[in-house]
């Protein structure tokens, strides 16, 4: 009898188990806007001009990948995977003359690991993301030719946002931000100056489940 109840009692619970956790697959795709920011680099003399370098505008980009949800009862993990295109700007102010964009831009790998509730049809979702780059171009170069821009491993930031299901489908916004070191910093006139740790961006995407 003892061993009847507890076996009872581990297929209630196994039962209890499957049904809150919910397992998915799907796809994304969406939009980012993304910029770099630097501490402003003010009276650079290269011997034929004097300029500044101070963060520029901003660059829209675009990621597409594999989005995946596991559900705990009332919470939600989601996993995803995708590629991740996007960039910023650092403008050169030349003293009395005109000013020049230099374009950061990237190719990278980021791996979000969020924790989110639903309520309703509305979800909020918040965690860390991890990113690799792949490769990326640096017009930076052409001013400081020994400085690299995006370090050899994997940096961290964060993720949080809101989104809305309908049927297959769902539609996300987050707001992206930096929590480990993107790239070196600055070295000139043996001074150093700091590159924001990884560029921030608003993200939108546009999901497909299976």
């Amino acid at each position: 009898m003892k061993k009847l109840i507890l076996v009872l009692t581990i297929a209630f619970f196994l039962s209890h188990v499957t049904d809150a956790q919910i397992f998915k697959y799907g796809i994304k795709a969406g939009i980012g806007f993304s910029s770099i920011q630097i501490e402003d680099i003010t009276g650079i003399d290269d011997g034929t001009d004097v300029y500044n370098l101070v963060t520029g505008d901003g660059v829209m980009g675009y990621h597409v990948g594999l989005q995946t949800r596991i559900k705990i009862a009332m919470l939600y993990l989601q996993p995803e995977l995708y590629f991740n295109a996007g960039g910023g700007t650092i403008d050169q102010v030349v003293s009395g003359g005109a000013t020049e964009v230099l374009n950061v831009k990237f190719n990278r790998i980021d791996l979000p690991l969020l924790v989110g509730v639903k309520l309703g049809p509305i979800r909020l979702n918040a965690g860390p993301v991890g990113s690799y780059v792949i490769s990326g171009t640096n017009e930076i170069i052409d001013l400081i030719p020994d400085y690299k821009v995006f370090t050899s491993g994997m940096t961290w930031g964060f993720q949080a946002g809101i989104g809305v299901g309908l049927s297959k489908f769902s539609l996300d916004a987050r707001y992206e931000g930096s929590l480990s070191a993107f790239g070196d910093s600055f070295t000139v006139g043996g001074s150093n100056f700091a590159l924001d740790a990884r560029p921030s961006q608003w993200i939108i995407s546009l999901g497909v489940w299976f």
